[in-house]
C-alpha cells in the first residue's frame, strides 16, 4: 500500500476587513448604484456587458452546474444567476454581498424563487452549510488593506464552503492602448493588480486537490479554479 501524502494546508491570515477598507468597499459600489441604476453593468464598475459574460463563460468551466447548489461571494446585483438560468441550468442560488443597497435591487432584479440573496460577509461570517460551487467575480478588484492576505483568507474560507470547486477571477495590469484602458486607469489608485501570479498560484496549490488556470479570454484578467 502506497503511504497517504497529507496536503499541507496554508493557514489562512484574520479574515476582518478593516473598518476604513470596509467603508470605502461600500461607498465605491453605492456610488456606481446610484449613478448608473441597477439596469446598467457599471452599476457595479463593470465596463461593458460583454467582458462581465465573458468573465462567467470562463468561471463557468468550473461545472457542471445544472442542479447544483451555488454561493456567489460579492454578487453585486446577482448577475451571475441570470447568466446561469439564461444557459438553463436549474442552479439552487444563494448571492451575498456586502452592501444593504446592492441585496436589495438584486432581489427585485431577479424575483424567481431558485435565486435567494443576504447581506453578509461570508469570509467574516462564512454559512453554517457548503454548496457545489462557490464563485467570486470581481469580488477582489478594489485595493483594501492587506489585501493578500485578505485575498488568501478568502480564499480559504470559500473552499472550505465548497463540495465541488470554487471559482474566482482578479485583475492583472491593462495593457497601454487596451480600449478599456482610460477606464482603469481612472480606477488605478483604488484598483489590485495581481501580479506576478506563481505564488498565488503554489499557495492554492496548497489548499486545493487540483488548481486550473485560466488566462487569454481577456488581456488584464485571470481566473483560477480549484477544484475538491
Amino acid at each position: 500500500m502506497r503511504p497517504v501524502r497529507l496536503r499541507a494546508v496554508p493557514t489562512p491570515p484574520p479574515a476582518a476587513l478593516d473598518a476604513a477598507s470596509r467603508g470605502r468597499l461600500a461607498a465605491f459600489y453605492r456610488s456606481a448604484l446610484r449613478r448608473y441604476g441597477p439596469g446598467h453593468t457599471m452599476s457595479v464598475w463593470w465596463v461593458n456587458a460583454a467582458t462581465q459574460q465573458r468573465r462567467f463563460a470562463v468561471l463557468a468551466e468550473v461545472g457542471p452546474w445544472d442542479g447544483a447548489s451555488v454561493l456567489d461571494v460579492g454578487c453585486g446585483l446577482g448577475d451571475l444567476f441570470a447568466f446561469l438560468d439564461g444557459r438553463g441550468l436549474s442552479v439552487r442560488y444563494l448571492g451575498c454581498d456586502m452592501l444593504p443597497e446592492m441585496v436589495a435591487a438584486a432581489r427585485k432584479k431577479h424575483p424567481q424563487p431558485r435565486a435567494r440573496f443576504e447581506v453578509r460577509d461570508v469570509v467574516e461570517h462564512p454559512l453554517p452549510r457548503r454548496f457545489d460551487y462557490v464563485v467570486a467575480c470581481g469580488t477582489f478588484n478594489l485595493r483594501v488593506e492587506g489585501h493578500e492576505d485578505y485575498l488568501r483568507s478568502a480564499i480559504a474560507s470559500m473552499y472550505g464552503s465548497c463540495r465541488r470547486a470554487v471559482a474566482f477571477n482578479f485583475l492583472t495590469p491593462v495593457p497601454p492602448g487596451h480600449p478599456d484602458a482610460e477606464v482603469m486607469q481612472q480606477l488605478n489608485g483604488d484598483l489590485f493588480y495581481h501580479l506576478p501570479l506563481p505564488p498565488l498560484l503554489e499557495w492554492c496549490r496548497g489548499l486545493a486537490r487540483r488548481v486550473e488556470v485560466r488566462t487569454g479570454y481577456r488581456e488584464f484578467d485571470a481566473s483560477l479554479l480549484l477544484f475538491r
